[in-house]
Protein backbone atom coordinates (compact mmCIF):
# COMPACT_ATOMS: atom_id res chain seq x y z
CA UNK A 1 0.00 0.00 0.00
CA UNK A 2 0.86 3.26 -0.85
CA UNK A 3 2.31 5.94 1.88
CA UNK A 4 -0.42 8.22 2.83
CA UNK A 5 0.83 11.92 2.56
CA UNK A 6 -2.17 13.69 3.26
CA UNK A 7 -4.22 11.89 5.16
CA UNK A 8 -8.12 13.01 5.14
CA UNK A 9 -9.11 11.91 9.19
CA UNK A 10 -12.42 13.67 10.66
CA UNK A 11 -12.08 15.97 13.43
CA UNK A 12 -8.23 16.56 13.19
CA UNK A 13 -5.90 19.32 14.11
CA UNK A 14 -2.62 21.04 12.54
CA UNK A 15 -1.32 23.46 14.38
CA UNK A 16 1.18 25.24 12.05
CA UNK A 17 3.99 28.63 13.00
CA UNK A 18 3.92 30.73 10.28
CA UNK A 19 6.17 33.46 9.56
CA UNK A 20 6.28 35.70 6.46
CA UNK A 21 7.11 39.05 5.17
CA UNK A 22 4.05 40.35 4.33
CA UNK A 23 3.47 40.52 8.41
CA UNK A 24 5.25 41.34 11.47
CA UNK A 25 5.65 38.67 14.46
CA UNK A 26 4.66 34.51 14.02
CA UNK A 27 0.96 33.84 13.32
CA UNK A 28 -0.32 30.45 14.41
CA UNK A 29 -2.69 28.81 11.68
CA UNK A 30 -5.16 25.92 12.76
CA UNK A 31 -6.00 23.91 9.79
CA UNK A 32 -8.88 21.58 10.99
CA UNK A 33 -10.23 18.36 9.09
CA UNK A 34 -14.28 18.92 9.82
CA UNK A 35 -15.85 16.13 8.46
CA UNK A 36 -15.17 13.10 5.53
CA UNK A 37 -17.42 12.07 2.75
CA UNK A 38 -17.19 9.88 0.29
CA UNK A 39 -18.65 11.03 -3.23
CA UNK A 40 -18.57 9.88 -6.67
CA UNK A 41 -15.24 7.63 -5.92
CA UNK A 42 -13.82 10.54 -3.62
CA UNK A 43 -13.32 11.71 -0.66
CA UNK A 44 -14.07 15.09 0.01
CA UNK A 45 -13.20 16.89 3.31
CA UNK A 46 -14.71 19.83 4.63
CA UNK A 47 -11.45 21.83 6.31
CA UNK A 48 -11.38 25.13 8.43
CA UNK A 49 -8.37 27.54 8.63
CA UNK A 50 -7.81 29.58 11.36
CA UNK A 51 -5.33 32.43 11.36
CA UNK A 52 -4.18 34.03 14.57
CA UNK A 53 -1.95 37.01 14.43
CA UNK A 54 -3.03 40.00 16.39
CA UNK A 55 -6.82 39.19 15.74
CA UNK A 56 -8.18 36.42 14.23
CA UNK A 57 -9.91 34.73 10.41
CA UNK A 58 -11.55 31.75 9.63
CA UNK A 59 -12.43 30.18 6.18
CA UNK A 60 -13.88 27.39 4.98
CA UNK A 61 -12.59 25.20 2.10
CA UNK A 62 -12.90 21.84 0.83
CA UNK A 63 -9.87 18.88 0.34
CA UNK A 64 -10.46 16.50 -2.35
CA UNK A 65 -8.78 13.28 -2.85
CA UNK A 66 -10.28 11.42 -6.21
CA UNK A 67 -7.93 8.71 -8.05
CA UNK A 68 -5.68 10.77 -9.66
CA UNK A 69 -5.13 14.27 -7.50
CA UNK A 70 -5.24 15.69 -4.08
CA UNK A 71 -6.60 19.11 -4.44
CA UNK A 72 -7.30 21.64 -2.42
CA UNK A 73 -9.69 24.96 -2.69
CA UNK A 74 -7.98 26.78 -0.39
CA UNK A 75 -4.69 27.06 1.75
CA UNK A 76 -2.30 29.04 3.63
CA UNK A 77 0.28 30.40 1.38
CA UNK A 78 -1.28 30.38 -1.61
CA UNK A 79 -4.92 29.70 -2.76
CA UNK A 80 -6.21 26.43 -3.63
CA UNK A 81 -3.92 24.63 -5.56
CA UNK A 82 -3.45 20.42 -6.80
CA UNK A 83 -1.19 18.97 -3.88
CA UNK A 84 -0.10 16.35 -5.45
CA UNK A 85 -0.88 13.60 -8.05
CA UNK A 86 -1.91 10.03 -7.28
CA UNK A 87 -0.49 7.70 -6.59
CA UNK A 88 2.53 9.94 -5.06
CA UNK A 89 5.93 9.18 -7.66
CA UNK A 90 8.66 10.55 -7.99
CA UNK A 91 9.55 12.91 -11.11
CA UNK A 92 5.80 12.98 -11.42
CA UNK A 93 5.52 16.76 -13.03
CA UNK A 94 2.26 19.07 -13.34
CA UNK A 95 1.69 22.25 -14.46
CA UNK A 96 -0.56 24.61 -13.04
CA UNK A 97 0.79 28.22 -14.97
CA UNK A 98 2.41 30.22 -14.75
CA UNK A 99 3.91 27.44 -12.17
CA UNK A 100 5.26 24.03 -12.89
CA UNK A 101 5.95 21.19 -10.05
CA UNK A 102 7.68 18.33 -9.57
CA UNK A 103 7.54 15.06 -6.89
CA UNK A 104 11.70 15.58 -6.40
CA UNK A 105 11.87 12.74 -3.73
CA UNK A 106 10.21 10.57 -1.43
CA UNK A 107 12.97 9.44 0.74
CA UNK A 108 13.68 12.50 2.59
CA UNK A 109 14.45 13.23 6.02
CA UNK A 110 13.12 16.64 7.89
CA UNK A 111 13.61 17.42 11.57
CA UNK A 112 11.63 20.21 13.14
CA UNK A 113 10.25 21.11 16.35
CA UNK A 114 7.45 18.99 16.32
CA UNK A 115 9.50 15.50 15.27
CA UNK A 116 11.87 14.04 12.90
CA UNK A 117 10.12 12.80 10.19
CA UNK A 118 11.19 10.08 7.31
CA UNK A 119 10.58 9.12 4.12
CA UNK A 120 8.99 12.80 3.58
CA UNK A 121 7.73 13.59 0.23
CA UNK A 122 9.57 16.66 -1.18
CA UNK A 123 7.77 18.90 -3.78
CA UNK A 124 9.82 21.85 -5.46
CA UNK A 125 7.33 23.85 -7.37
CA UNK A 126 9.09 26.74 -9.82
CA UNK A 127 7.25 29.99 -9.27
CA UNK A 128 5.98 31.41 -13.01
CA UNK A 129 9.25 28.58 -14.32
CA UNK A 130 11.29 30.08 -11.88
CA UNK A 131 11.49 33.50 -12.79
CA UNK A 132 9.14 34.74 -9.69
CA UNK A 133 11.28 31.99 -7.57
CA UNK A 134 10.24 28.75 -5.67
CA UNK A 135 8.41 26.83 -3.33
CA UNK A 136 9.27 23.77 -1.59
CA UNK A 137 7.20 21.80 0.50
CA UNK A 138 7.33 18.27 2.14
CA UNK A 139 4.56 15.85 3.13
CA UNK A 140 5.37 12.93 6.36
CA UNK A 141 3.74 9.65 5.49
CA UNK A 142 0.45 9.27 7.81
CA UNK A 143 0.82 12.80 9.42
CA UNK A 144 0.54 15.26 6.19
CA UNK A 145 1.65 18.78 4.88
CA UNK A 146 4.60 19.72 7.88
CA UNK A 147 6.69 21.92 6.04
CA UNK A 148 6.96 24.84 3.46
CA UNK A 149 9.29 27.44 2.62
CA UNK A 150 8.23 30.19 0.00
CA UNK A 151 10.66 32.56 -1.97
CA UNK A 152 8.73 34.33 -4.21
CA UNK A 153 9.24 37.74 -6.08
CA UNK A 154 5.99 39.35 -3.73
CA UNK A 155 7.18 37.86 -0.59
CA UNK A 156 9.06 34.99 1.64
CA UNK A 157 7.30 32.75 4.22
CA UNK A 158 7.53 29.64 5.84
CA UNK A 159 4.82 27.18 7.17
CA UNK A 160 6.06 24.85 9.79
CA UNK A 161 3.52 21.88 11.69
CA UNK A 162 4.01 22.42 15.52
CA UNK A 163 1.23 19.75 16.24
CA UNK A 164 -1.62 17.09 15.23
CA UNK A 165 -4.55 17.12 17.82
CA UNK A 166 -7.96 16.15 18.05
CA UNK A 167 -10.13 19.28 16.95
CA UNK A 168 -11.36 20.47 20.38
CA UNK A 169 -15.11 20.35 21.12
CA UNK A 170 -17.14 23.53 20.59
CA UNK A 171 -18.89 25.25 23.20
CA UNK A 172 -22.69 24.70 23.42
CA UNK A 173 -24.45 28.20 23.73
CA UNK A 174 -26.85 27.90 26.38
CA UNK A 175 -30.50 29.25 25.79
CA UNK A 176 -32.14 31.98 26.96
Amino acid sequence: MAADYFPLKEKTRYEYKFISSEFEGTAKIFIDILSVRKKAGKLVAEARMIFELRDSHTTTYTITRDPKWLTTTDGVITGGRREFPLPAKEGAKWEEPPDSSEVVSLSDKVSIKSGKYAKCMKIVTLLAGGDAGKSVRYYAPGVGHILEEYNGEDKTCELELLAVAKVPEEKKKGKK
